[in-house]
Parts: structure tokens; C-alpha cells; sequence
């Protein structure tokens, strides 16, 4: 008896981590997109190629990584911010010229933008 009570606590106390766990990785990833808005409006006006390159291969990764989650309306609302705020960074940095003479860059946030829905 005294070991089924031991056992079910133990089995009520991993589920309750992966859950916890789970929630903790999906926030992460709106965290994530986040920091990644603000480093794009802090720092993309000095961005060099590599810079732009790693912007558009991390906007990426973190998009691909929110669809493993299901989100609230809310925190589906302020991702569409977030990814507007990256959007509206690249569409700068396309209109000033930094990515025009980059061709695999330039196309890579061009696809993200369209695929966003974004005119530029």
C-alpha cells in the first residue's frame, strides 16, 4: 500500500515537470523572438552580411520551433507583433540597401517576409 502511494506521488510528480517543462520551452520561444526583435531595432542599422545571415537563420529556427506548441489566442496575438517588429527591421534593412547586394540573404528574408505576407 505505503508503495503505491510512493509510486503515484512519483508518477504525479513527473508529469507535473513535463508539463512545466513544456510551458517553460514554449515561452522560451516567444522570449526568444523577442530578444530577437529587440537586437534587430537596436543593432540591424550595423548588421554586416553575417549578421543578416544569422537574423534570417534565427527567425527561422525560432518559427519552426512555435509550431511544436499549441498557443493561446493572446500569446498568438503577440507573436504576430513580435514577428511584425522583425519584419518591419528587414523591410528597413532591404529599402536602405544593406541586404539588396546580398543575394542569398536578400532572397532568404524576402521568403520570410512574403511567406509572412508582407509587401516591401
Amino acid at each position: 500500500m505505503k508503495s503505491r502511494i510512493i509510486l503515484t506521488m512519483l508518477v504525479t510528480a513527473l508529469l507535473s515537470l513535463t508539463m512545466l517543462n513544456s510551458c517553460t520551452t514554449k515561452r522560451g520561444a516567444i522570449r526568444q523572438l523577442q530578444d530577437l526583435s529587440y537586437d534587430l531595432r537596436d543593432n540591424s542599422s550595423y548588421y554586416t552580411i553575417k549578421d543578416w545571415q544569422d537574423a534570417a537563420k534565427e527567425f527561422g529556427e525560432i518559427r519552426e520551433k512555435m509550431t511544436r506548441y499549441r498557443y493561446t489566442p493572446a500569446e498568438r496575438r503577440q507573436i504576430g507583433e513580435l514577428e511584425g517588429q522583425c519584419a518591419r527591421y528587414m523591410v528597413q534593412g532591404i529599402k536602405n540597401g544593406a541586404i539588396n547586394g546580398i543575394l542569398g540573404v536578400g532572397n532568404e528574408i524576402r521568403g520570410i517576409l512574403d511567406g509572412l505576407g508582407i509587401k516591401y
